[in-house]
């Protein structure tokens, strides 16, 4: 059925409003992604050359006596889901959680699957499918990224993966790669595997002395290493999310012009008719007068 003149403009008004809200949510997320993808790019580099170190730190230790890099028979896998507190950022979070399941179906089929949600889309998301995570934390991404809540969470995943309660832990997330682009990866965290990825001949911890030794610095570096791939993560998350809340309003912000657009020319082609209506009417009236 037609719609009415009234009907157009004020479908035209409300869809104005919709846009000016779009508008708004993309200029926020804009401001708020210059800051998360500084964080998370100033962070790239520390993180690298923390691996760098570690890794050449155990490649010239004879003994890794460390539980952090101790491989098991895989009964027990812990996956850190990571997700956003807020929605209208396209496909995002589906893109992690579809990821998740695939990997609970697929990799990991017959093992013990623990999941740690962060963020309020995954815990909905597994809650309307009576699954029941291990951990679940809200809220602690919805401004900034904070090492100390990831060193929180970590702590008592180090501590279940000594106890032997885990036997592997993964993250899963949205790497920030531009903002068009958001990759979701997956990274073993536990037990940690590092011990390859720096050649011998660009081994750095030559350079130093270490007091007491290299064990004891090995030691202390470990767990702190973890936590700071959670964290990296964490703040790869956050610039993604904000990225693709501002390509999704962009998006929402021009459909809405393309509709006023269509909208106002229906409504202008409904009040052309109706004038010809009138003077039609007015010419068969006088025309009748006449005779």
């Amino acid at each position: 059925m037609a719609l009415s003149m009234r009907d157009i403009k004020r479908k035209i008004g409300s869809i104005q409003k919709t846009q000016q809200i779009t508008k708004a949510m993309k200029m926020v997320a804009a401001a708020k992604l210059r800051r998360a993808q500084d964080a998370a790019m100033i962070f790239r580099p520390f993180r690298n050359k923390l691996e760098q170190m570690v890794s050449s730190l155990v490649s010239s230790t004879s003994h890794h006596e460390n539980d952090l890099l101790r491989f098991r028979d895989v009964k027990n896998v812990d996956l850190i889901v990571i997700t956003s507190d807020r929605g209208l950022c396209g496909a995002f979070n589906h893109n992690v959680l579809k990821e998740t399941e695939k990997l609970m179906n697929t990799k990991f089929s017959g093992k013990n699957v623990n999941l740690i949600l962060i963020g309020r889309f995954a815990h909905t998301y597994f809650k309307f499918r009576g699954i029941k995570p291990k951990e679940a934390y809200s809220d602690i991404l919805k401004d900034r990224a904070e090492f100390s809540n990831a060193s929180e969470i970590m702590d008592k995943i180090i501590a279940d993966f000594l106890n032997g309660e885990t036997d592997e832990v993964y993250v899963i997330y949205n790497r920030f790669v531009n903002v068009l682009i958001q990759r979701v990866t997956v990274k073993k965290l536990l037990p940690i595997m590092i011990g390859d990825k720096v050649p011998s001949e660009h081994n750095i911890v030559e350079k130093f002395t270490f007091e007491p030794d290299k064990e004891t610095v090995l030691n202390e570096l470990l767990p702190k290493f973890v936590k700071m791939e959670l964290y990296g993560a964490m703040l790869e998350s956050l610039a993604g999310e904000h990225a693709a809340r501002m390509t999704a309003m962009d998006a929402a912000t021009t459909n809405a012009g393309e509709m006023i657009k269509s909208l106002t020319l229906q409504f202008n082609k409904a009040r052309q008719a109706s004038i010809t209506k009138e003077l039609i009417e007015i010419t068969t009236s006088i025309e009748a007068m006449k005779q």
